[in-house]
């Protein structure tokens, strides 16, 4: 069980590249467009959030994702990734996400011609393909091309290395940036506002106490499920190997405990908010759960 002491530790810690601090700035429409546009190198139009750390799936029985921004303007669809840990699958996951970013987005009867581009930027915090490059941008070329061939099919994925070293080939906003995920220095206007938005939100009560709550609910789901993953896997591996059991169990445990958990969290968190006197809209997007379902709750109070 974390201490309140261990959780205000936390809060403070927080920095721009955790995902709860991310999505709130990110959600700030002023900053964000100045974050894509530095990254992208072009001007955007008028944007219009998708979801900001909302669920997606293609249909009931599709893999579930969490986006953490996911916006639009009239020509694109733009989603926007922080990754902190390194994980082998990145690729194919940045794959799964842009497939799954157009098909939610494309209604029936949308001529192929007529989808927008499709962009995905994952921003992370260490080198994603270790080659100490501070961007990594991908298209779709031909192969027995001699000479560049672009499919033009209008996707493309871009990952930043916010760790690289060598920072000479970006431009100097862009720098700063690096430089601002790096080590905390506000050296530019943007991040001089990312940083007085950030400070900003650890000074209000409430994103403190919604935090903080839903850390003790998380915290308290992953112990159940590492116990009853263990469990579990003990007794399987009887059978399969010590070993192989338990971390078969381990990661069953995990995967269930959290899927149960999460929506209950968030229901608890709702109720929370609610009694002190938030709106249902304000609620429905702290909590990303549906306004009807809010307005249920606030009913039964």
């Amino acid at each position: 069980m974390l201490t309140e002491a261990e959780l205000q530790k936390k809060w403070e810690s927080l920095t721009f590249t955790d995902n709860f601090i991310f999505s709130r700035v990110m959600h700030d429409e002023h900053i964000c467009r100045q974050v894509v546009e530095l990254i992208l190198g072009v001007p955007i139009g008028k944007i219009r959030y998708l979801s900001a750390q909302d669920e997606h799936k293609t249909d009931p029985d599709s893999m579930r994702i969490i986006m953490d921004v996911f916006l639009r303007d009239e020509n694109r669809i733009i989603n926007v990734e922080v990754q902190t840990g390194h994980k082998k699958e990145l690729p194919k996951r940045s794959r799964y996400y842009q497939s799954v970013a157009d098909v939610s987005t494309t209604s029936t009867g949308t001529k192929y011609r007529d989808l927008p581009e499709n962009i995905l930027i994952f921003i992370c915090t260490f080198d994603p393909f270790y080659k100490n490059y501070p961007r990594y941008t991908f298209e779709y070329t031909c192969k027995e091309a001699k000479h560049r061939l672009k499919l033009k099919d209008g996707s493309l994925r871009i990952f930043l290395n916010t760790k690289a070293t060598e920072l000479s080939a970006l431009d100097q906003k862009l720098q700063a940036f690096y430089h601002y995920l790096q080590d905390g220095i506000a050296e530019s206007s943007l991040t001089q506002e990312i940083s007085s938005k950030i400070t900003t939100l650890k000074n209000n009560s409430i994103e403190r106490r919604f935090f903080m709550t839903l850390a003790l609910k998380m915290a308290d789901i992953e112990y159940d499920a590492y116990e009853n993953g263990f469990d579990k896997g003990f007794t399987e591996g009887r059978e399969a190997g010590l070993q192989q059991g338990l971390e078969q169990g381990l990661q069953q445990g995990l995967e269930q405990g959290l899927e149960q958990g999460v929506h209950k969290t968030k229901l608890e968190t709702a109720k929370n908010l609610l009694a002190e006197g938030l709106v249902p809209q304000v609620v429905a997007r702290c909590t990303n759960l549906p306004l009807d379902e809010i307005q249920g709750l606030l009913v039964k109070l």
